[in-house]
């Protein structure tokens, strides 16, 4: 693992995250196969300004969404598969991340089409939200970006580079850019709740 950037004590990005072979299980893992239909979620369940604005403008199409492939609650875990069980565990360990052994996390699989985006929003329920993306390669020229808001003007960007991981403080407002590749962007979405 290798911490790429602190951005404004807002965020953090971290690259490697994942062990090579791990990556490419998580990576080529076959989502799809998850037969649990409450953990399918199409964009239209999510909260309608997400994905519409004031003029009814769509701006997001086909995010699939795979709620909870695993859990850690207060010491206690929930998976479909080892695999996220071992990427829960590496997260929890990591040296720049803080995590308390009662918290609750969350572990979702989001896959973005073509055009796929979310609007401006921020995750004021959780305490930490981590993107980790799994796609096997991302051009930048590809879209699928991260803003982030830093109060400041301008906001700064994250790219979804293979095997890293963004993570962003609640109240801290974010956007996912439009993929405009025709790869798909692949993302383990973990949030936190650290309880006191």
């Amino acid at each position: 693992m290798i911490l790429y950037a602190n951005v404004d004590d807002l965020a953090l990005i971290i690259n490697e995250v994942l062990p090579k072979n791990l990556f490419e299980k998580v990576s080529s893992y076959n989502y799809e196969n998850i037969k649990n239909k409450k953990r399918h979620v199409s964009h239209e369940d999510w909260q309608e300004t997400l994905h519409k604005d004031n003029y009814k403008v769509k701006t997001m199409e086909q995010v699939k969404t795979i709620n909870s492939v695993a859990e850690y609650d207060n010491q206690k875990y929930q998976y479909v598969d080892k695999i996220f069980k071992d990427v829960l565990d590496i997260i929890m360990n990591c040296e720049w991340l803080p995590f308390q052994k009662n918290s609750m996390l969350t572990l979702s699989y989001y896959e973005y089409d073509k055009y796929a985006g979310i609007n401006w929003h921020d995750d004021t329920s959780h305490t930490l939200n981590y993107s980790l993306y799994i796609h096997d390669e991302w051009n930048k020229n590809w879209g699928g970006e991260t803003l982030i808001d830093t109060g400041r003007g301008l906001p700064l960007c994250a790219s979804p580079i293979s095997n890293s991981l963004l993570v962003i403080k609640n109240n801290v407002p974010h956007k996912v850019c439009a993929v405009t590749g025709s790869k798909k962007r692949k993302v383990l979405q973990l949030r936190g709740i650290f309880y006191s």
